[in-house]
């Protein structure tokens, strides 16, 4: 059949023969009859209660009913933020210890101040705390496995020492040896199966995890819970909830993922996701025109406060006295603009010096008191630089120097994301009060550093040192 393309001629009658009439009434026909009947199914009643505990699987997490199980719940998030904190620090800490990653701990600092500015929320400064206490517990569980090679080891140094060919020397060779290769899979273990500090201890904890699951899920549970379930329905179905083995016991983790045949690449994966959300590369960015933008606003003051403390010159006295009077000057808007640097992410904000006058208008007390607790909590940290610092201990003056700067840089991002919330100036007599206040808060600063030149190991070069502003630690020292 050919067709036929474009508009049809006028009287151009298709005709449809009588097959093709009668098959579009049967078609017709079809579709409007009604449609066949539905049969109903009656359903079948499923039992609530099953003589099995409930197992809560991997991928949801069980929530507590009870207010003991709450309360154990949220006693645990607290001490894992702890944990987190604590490894925050020493993690900042070791980073202000080496050269170029120093950047990557003034940057942190620096993020989480940004943070707090654009939401004015304290907490939001507190920045992946979980991730740093799974390094935290990675790295104290190894370490606290290493203990025993420790021990072993000396112990077989000594042995050779005294009869080099003896069999106490081979006995206790080959014992660390064979030691050695059981702990590092054992780290290894437990690093794939999460890293947390249950995992490290697994032989010691299993015994007991076993012994409840037999007795109390299956044994004894039937009886148990609902003797329980009468007095107390919530504790009971908290206390008999049973963890699924893939949740704590390292090797039935890893058992199942050889059965999925991933095991390397979800390890693969797991790690290189876990180090790219740690933003290092952006913190190292960020910690770098911190400490540009500083270091540009420092540059001449503290220049001028040397030259004048290098002579007797009365001129040079002149020009000492004007660097320490300009530094002063600075220090008013060092710390805000810093802050307001890591909020808006741009350098140029770095030299907004009028949009923090602005600023300040509209929360005075809140910019003091983030300037006197930047101020004075930078203080003590001077007298660390009294004498050098040997290279073994480097990172514990710098854990003293991220501990008080941690909780200033949190402020001025309060103060800073408090001004962000008001819209009008404050009071003209809180305004006038905070800027009266400020003055002898910074000239105290200025004249305390001034004399530090006098105290440090590294002379006047330690003016440039300015940890609270520039890194956490001294960076010229290292």
């Amino acid at each position: 059949m050919r067709a036929i393309s474009g508009p049809l001629p006028e009287g151009l009658i298709v005709a449809l023969s009588d097959d093709a009439r009668d098959e579009s009434r049967l078609v017709a026909r079809e579709v409007c009859s009604d449609p066949p009947p539905v049969r109903l199914v009656e359903a079948v009643e499923v039992p609530l209660e099953s003589p099995l505990p409930a197992v809560v699987t991997a991928e949801e997490v069980y929530q507590p009913k009870s207010w003991p199980g709450k309360a154990w719940r949220i006693f645990g998030s607290v001490a894992t933020w702890l944990f987190g904190l604590v490894s925050l620090l020493g993690c900042l800490a070791a980073l202000a210890a080496i050269p170029l990653l120093q950047f990557v701990s003034l940057g942190y600092l620096l993020e989480a101040s940004g943070r707090v500015a654009r939401s004015g929320r304290m907490r939001d400064g507190f920045i992946d705390f979980p991730k740093f206490a799974r390094i935290g517990s990675m790295v104290a569980g190894a370490w606290l496995m290493l203990l025993p090679l420790r021990f072993l080891a000396d112990l077989s140094r000594s042995a050779y020492l005294i009869d080099p060919t003896g069999p106490h020397a081979r006995a206790t060779r080959l014992a660390l040896i064979v030691c050695t290769v059981l702990v590092v899979g054992h780290v290894l273990l437990a690093w794939y199966s999460g890293g947390k500090l249950r995992h490290f201890f697994w032989p010691l904890l299993a015994p007991f995890q076993l012994a409840a699951r037999l007795v109390l899920g299956r044994l004894l549970q039937p009886i148990l819970k609902r003797m329980v379930a009468a007095v107390w329905p919530a504790l009971a179905d908290d206390l008999f909830a049973l963890r699924p083995l893939t949740d704590w016991f390292p090797p039935a983790i890893a058992w199942a993922g050889m059965r999925r045949g991933r095991m390397y690449s979800e390890t693969r994966d797991a790690v290189w996701d876990f180090v790219v959300g740690l933003r290092l590369p952006y913190y190292f960015w960020l910690g770098l025109r911190g400490f540009a933008g500083a270091l540009a606003w420092l540059f001449l003051p503290v220049l001028l406060l040397m030259c004048g403390t290098a002579t007797q010159n009365p001129a040079a006295v002149l020009v000492g006295w004007f660097g320490a009077l300009l530094l002063a000057f600075v220090l008013l808007y060092l710390p805000f603009l810093q802050a307001n640097l890591a909020a808006e992410n741009r350098f140029t904000a770095m030299f907004e010096w009028a949009e923090i006058r602005r600023q300040f208008l509209r929360a005075p007390l809140a910019f003091w008191m983030a300037l006197a607790v930047t101020c004075l909590f930078a203080l003590p940290l001077y007298l660390l630089k009294i004498e050098a610092t040997p290279r073994e201990v480097t990172w514990l003056p710098s854990l003293f120097f991220v501990v008080f700067i941690y909780p200033a840089r949190l402020i001025t991002g309060w103060a800073l994301g408090r001004a962000r919330k008001h819209d009008k100036p404050r009071f003209f007599l809180f305004r006038w009060m905070a800027r009266l206040a400020a003055v002898p808060v910074v000239l105290y600063y200025v004249l305390v550093v001034f004399f530090t030149q006098y105290t440090s190991w590294s002379g006047p070069v330690s003016l440039f040192e300015q940890h609270a502003f520039l890194l956490p630690a001294p960076f010229f020292g290292m």
